[in-house]
Parts: structure tokens; sequence; C-alpha cells
């Protein structure tokens, strides 16, 4: 077994129950039929948090040829899929059988856990990112635009509450963000 493959299971773990728990909760809403008032909001979130997800899983993939790991550098690393994993866990509710939910009122009420969740997951990527490889020499539009967009953005949403907002911010995400990961790819 490669280091790679070692640390790596721990990351798949965090990841996987962060997703199974998105689906798992999805599912149990959709049980529920009648009971659920839905809102766009909270399943414009969950499809971020996936799209995180995914995309942090496949980034894993270019640390495959590390020679070494400290604990430190562990723990960071537990930290941050953690905070991605809070994320997942409040974005959509946890369903009671007897009880109606209405989902723009939760997601309303757990606007601080979800955004701020994303806010420290950034920050803690970004801190692991220069333990590991050191402050970048240069820094192009891109990483500008990425280190401050997202942050400002989630803040924004915990912050107004106008629903159009959110509903065009979250979509402006999806697009956005999606635009920039979805021609990653994989070499072995």
């Amino acid at each position: 077994m490669s280091l790679f493959e070692f640390t790596f299971a721990l990351s798949a773990v965090i990841l996987g129950l962060a997703l199974t728990h998105i689906a798992a909760t999805i599912h149990k809403l959709l049980l529920l039929g009648k009971q659920v008032k839905w809102a766009i909001e909270p399943v414009l979130l969950a499809a971020i948090v996936i799209l995180l997800i995914v995309s942090v899983w496949l980034g894993a993939w270019g640390d495959r040829e590390q020679a070494e790991v400290t604990v430190g550098q562990t723990l960071l690393q537990v930290a941050k899929l953690l905070t991605l994993y809070f994320a997942a866990a409040s974005c959509l509710p946890e369903p009671v059988v007897a009880e109606p939910i209405d989902l723009r009122s939760y997601y309303d009420s757990t606007r601080l856990l979800s955004f701020g969740s994303l806010v420290l997951s950034l920050l803690l990527f970004r801190i692991y990112s220069i333990a590991i490889d050191g402050i970048p020499s240069v820094l192009t539009i891109g990483m500008a635009v990425n280190m401050i967009l997202y942050p400002v953005l989630y803040v924004s949403m915990i912050f107004v509450r106008r629903r159009w907002f959110n509903i065009l911010t979250l979509g402006f995400i999806i697009v956005y963000y999606g635009w920039q990961v979805a021609g990653q790819q994989l070499i072995s």
C-alpha cells in the first residue's frame, strides 16, 4: 500500500460520509412527500456542496506522489474535510416523520453554519496549500478571484436575507465553479 492510498483512505471516508449524508437526507425528504415545503435555496446549496466534495475528492489525486506526511498535515487535512462535512450536514434538514418541514425556513436558520463552514473550509484549504507548497510566487487573476470571490459570496449570503439574492448567488456559484472544474482531467 502506498502512502497516498493509506492517507487518502481517511479523506475518502470523510468525503464519502458527507455525500452519503446529503443523499440519505434527500431520500428521506422525498419519502415525506407533502409534509415537505420545498424551496430552491437548500437544494442549490446541496448541489454546491456536492460539486465541492467531488472536485476535492478528485483533486486529491495530485497528492499521489507525496513521499512523506506529517501528523500536522493529516490533522489539517481532516479539519478542512470536516468543514465540508459540516456544510453537507447542514445544507438540508434531518427529517422528523411527525413534523412538517419548511426548507426555506431551515435554510434561513442554518445559513451561518452552512456558509460559515464553507468560508472556514476555503481558509483551511488555503492554509494547507501554503503549508505544503509555500506562498505562490505569482498571483494570477484566477487565483485572486478564487481567494476573494467565494468567501465574499458566502459571507454575503449569511447576512443578505433577500431570497432573490440568495437564489441568484447560489445559481452563479454552481455555474461559475462548475465551469471552472468541469474540464479538469485526472492523468495517471
